[in-house]
């Protein structure tokens, strides 16, 4: 004869509809959360009784772990930004008991929307990304599931998303205003981006704007658009360029090379500057003297490359803290986030970090 039929073990669910509250509320009541009315905690706590209900401990860690971990989306780890970022980011969670797990998108569009609908494969507790499509803000707006932070890209309409970067504006004015200064009259930007909200847009207006306020007209202002920020790129256009002015009816400098349609390289990163800079070098032009160059991001490369690289440094630890902040709302991070500035929309925050103009021989001369 067959015996009794096992008890099936009740669930979490079981307990919330004997309870009649939402699954949240027991998980509330099971992990000692003080956010439940007494007479709501007395009715779960008679649920568990009744049913035998056992927490699973084992599932409870690992969701706990969820929660105490950050999914950090980037690009890649091949530009030495990304990789000083990830670092920072796994550093400074660390002294706060977080974890950050670096997660790559490989630049495909279909994994970066998949992050942004929170359909990763695992779980995690916030979400920050750097993110390369403009449509992916709006997904995940729409639809992240965890309190996300996005980093660098321009963000508009972006509900409740979090946002923290440098001023992009503001820097580009910086930049151009330091090579102005230096005696540039024909400045060209690399890296130039239209159409679309991103950190290529925002650089090139406050390029613009600054070179307005100079008095320097569009017609001496160079634009050169790239689908890529990189050093191949920079290299790929600035070599161009050159060739270009070989092969037109130019005056020739003192030094005996052809006179250039700029004199300074402002490039929307380190990158493309240092591909700027190799194409220049290859040409015989003296970089710092025959045409400034300079980039974002002071990676670590650009103190030591030859000559040395003006870029903009972003203030990495207030950065990164402000994310880890605006992400976990850890009281821990705000004293590294203190010298952003801070704005409010609605339940979202958007954080600008200061910024550095370090200035080396490539804008300085010997």
């Amino acid at each position: 004869m067959n015996g009794p039929s096992p008890r099936k073990r009740a669930s979490i669910k079981d307990v919330a509809a004997r309870a009649g509250v939402s699954w949240k509320t027991v998980s509330n009541v099971v992990n000692d959360r003080p956010v439940v009315k007494p007479a709501t905690r007395d009715k779960v706590l008679a649920a568990i009784a009744d049913l035998g209900y056992v927490p699973n401990e084992a599932a409870r860690e690992i969701r706990g772990n969820a929660t105490r971990t950050v999914a950090l989306v980037i690009p890649h780890l091949l530009n030495p930004y990304f990789a000083r970022l990830a670092e920072t980011f796994h550093n400074i969670a660390a002294r706060a008991g977080h974890s950050v797990s670096i997660e790559l998108t490989g630049e495909h569009a279909d994994i970066e929307r998949r992050y942004a609908r929170g359909l990763a494969k695992r779980s995690f507790g916030a979400l920050i990304m750097a993110p390369l499509l403009p449509e992916t803000v709006r997904e995940l707006a729409e639809h992240s599931p965890v309190p996300t932070v996005v980093l660098g890209e321009a963000v508009a309409d972006h509900g409740s998303i979090h946002h923290v970067s440098i001023d992009n504006t503001a820097s580009a004015v910086d930049v151009v205003r330091h090579v102005i200064d230096r005696g540039v009259s024909r400045p060209l930007f690399l890296g130039a981006q239209e159409g679309v909200a991103s950190t290529g847009t925002e650089r090139l207006t406050g390029f613009r704007a600054a070179c307005r306020f100079a008095g320097i007209p569009p017609a001496d202002q160079l634009l050169i658009h790239t689908t890529e920020w990189t050093r191949y790129e920079g290299y790929a256009q600035v070599r161009d360029l050159i060739g270009e002015a070989a092969n037109a009816k130019s005056s020739t400098s003192t030094s005996g090379t052809k006179a250039l349609p700029f004199d300074a390289v402002v490039a929307g990163n380190d990158l493309l500057a240092l591909g700027a800079c190799e194409a220049l070098r290859d040409a015989g032009y003296t970089i710092g003297t025959d045409v400034l160059v300079c980039g974002w991001d002071d990676i670590p490369e650009s103190a030591h490359c030859t000559p040395p690289l003006t870029s903009v440094a972003p203030d990495l630890e207030c950065l990164v803290s402000a994310a880890l902040f605006a992400a976990l709302g850890d009281d821990s991070f705000a004293r590294g986030a203190q010298t952003a500035e801070v704005t409010s929309l609605g339940s979202a925050s958007t954080f600008l970090v200061p910024h550095t103009l370090v200035t080396r021989t490539s804008t300085l001369g010997h």
